[in-house]
């Protein structure tokens, strides 16, 4: 109760001298349930007695908790230091401590808690692919300031109605992060989404029904992608991104790239080559599924129709000024990459 309304229950008793009138007065004045009759003698004895209707007790010196003395926080911070997986509930049936004291003891030290971020492990010869495709994205750049807006990225991602890899559940304790990571589990059954980024805008999303094919991308591409990209693009110079999925890299799948957009795509076996296991270098990887999942699994759809709605909603709602943040985002990622010998960087900032 604020010390307004209080104040207007003393002034209401003091001149009606009656509860109940000052229970009608309170209805009137702010439109919503009285407060008690308990409350309100309560109140006037507090006046009676200690002459305020503040709260009496505030700033008072109180017992020391000995929940979070010293020495229980000694214990506690021990546990955590061997242990860091370990969770505030398990910390306190071993050490006799509530849990609530446990979590007020390590925000006291400021320790935080911290999830793991998903990485790909990086192969003998990845970093130095990755390296090369780094120092050939600067040149281009540098050559060409409006470079980074001609991508277009694209790739395939799975939703699955039962959510993905729960890194909520992983999460461990430390006074900073130590940058752990899990593994990332593939090959799961759920939707399939082909998805398209670039400064211009995102396209709208195609729906693989089956596992996706060769010859089943190279029919969507041809009767809807490119007809897509290009009315995004109209006569502009685009250079076409995808990864190097089995699909992507089938025979006609790369004979129809190089008659379409000769010397304009990049990939396996492309006119410029994009290293493998290099989330951290594409967009739709380091950005859009993450944010995309975000969204579509806080809704919680149930069938696989609502789960497509919910990914269209989902890349409908994203403005275009942060698209084009993304893809510029992409030189930053390389100038890190490349300060890391070609390594994973996501991990270290």
């Amino acid at each position: 109760m604020t010390f307004e309304e209080r104040n207007s229950i003393l002034k209401c008793y003091i001149k009606f001298k009656n509860v109940a009138e000052v229970q009608r007065q309170w209805k009137r004045e702010f439109q919503t349930q009285p407060p008690t009759r308990l409350t309100i003698t309560r109140l006037l004895d507090k006046f009676d007695s200690h002459g305020t209707i503040c709260d009496v007790h505030r700033g008072r010196s109180v017992r020391p908790r000995t929940a979070t003395s010293p020495a229980s926080s000694a214990m506690v911070l021990e546990r955590f230091t061997t242990s860091p997986r370990m969770s505030a509930t398990q910390c306190a049936r071993e050490t006799g401590v509530s849990s609530t004291s446990v979590r007020r003891i390590l925000k006291a030290v400021k320790w935080k808690v911290y999830i793991p971020r998903l990485l790909h492990a990086v192969n003998e010869d990845d970093s130095d692919r990755r390296m090369q495709f780094c120092e050939w994205f600067q040149q281009m750049v540098n050559e060409d300031k409006e470079f980074v807006t001609k991508i277009v990225w694209c790739d395939e991602a799975q939703f699955k109605l039962n959510g993905t890899v729960n890194r909520h559940n992983c999460v461990y304790w430390a006074p900073e992060n130590l940058h752990d990571h899990v593994d990332k589990e593939v090959n799961l059954p759920g939707v399939n989404v082909w998805c398209e980024l670039s400064a211009r805008g995102l396209i709208e999303p195609f729906f693989f029904e089956e596992t996706v094919t060769g010859e089943a991308y190279l029919e969507m591409l041809r009767s809807s992608i490119l007809a897509a990209i290009r009315a995004l693009y109209e006569n502009s110079e685009i250079f076409y991104k995808q990864d190097g999925a089995p699909p992507h890299y089938h025979r006609d799948m790369r004979a129809f790239l190089d008659e379409n957009l000769q010397g304009h795509w990049i990939g396996r076996s492309g006119t410029f080559e994009f290293p493998p296991l290099s989330p951290d270098l594409e967009p739709l990887a380091f950005y859009l599924w993450g944010t995309l999942k975000g969204v579509v699994y806080r809704r919680k759809p149930t069938t696989s129709r609502d789960l497509r709605a919910e990914i269209r909603a989902a890349c409908a709602a994203i403005p275009i000024i942060t698209l084009t943040e993304v893809a510029h985002s992409t030189t930053r990622h390389c100038n890190r990459c490349l300060a890391a010998n070609g390594n994973h960087f996501e991990h270290v900032h």
